[in-house]
């Protein structure tokens, strides 16, 4: 090959990767997988008749409707679905279950979140 053509083809590649760069910069550089994390809680016995989850700081309460896909004993405390409201910050959440009308469950969770996903930091998996 001779040097003109070298030279065009690291021009042509060079060319191609920045321009494969803007969508990753215009992001902020982050790129966030496609996994949809949550957190569970595991309550044995019988079934919760109504469960949710409370943001302590400000009394946001988030009702989970993606329980009846789960085991009946398993109860979703707190899923990427509330992640835009908890970008870069961290917050306790309180998970409170009920069976008649009665509160049996009453559990504190720590959660953070990026801008991609919740974590939970803190908190039971299972009573």
């Amino acid at each position: 090959m001779t040097t003109r053509t070298l030279a065009l083809l690291f021009a042509f590649s060079f060319a191609i990767s920045l321009s494969g760069c803007t969508d990753e910069e215009s992001a902020g550089g982050v790129i966030c997988t496609e996994e949809f994390r949550y957190a569970l809680l595991h309550v044995p016995g019988v079934p919760l008749a109504d469960s949710y989850t409370v943001r302590l700081s400000n009394s946001d309460t988030i009702r989970n409707l993606g329980n009846s896909d789960l085991r009946s004993d398993n109860y979703i405390v707190l899923d990427d679905n509330y992640q835009p409201k908890l970008e870069n910050q961290q917050d306790t959440f309180r998970f409170i279950g009920k069976r008649g009308g009665e509160v049996v469950v009453r559990e504190d969770y720590v959660f953070k979140a990026d801008r991609c996903h919740i974590t939970k930091l803190s908190g039971k998996d299972t009573l």
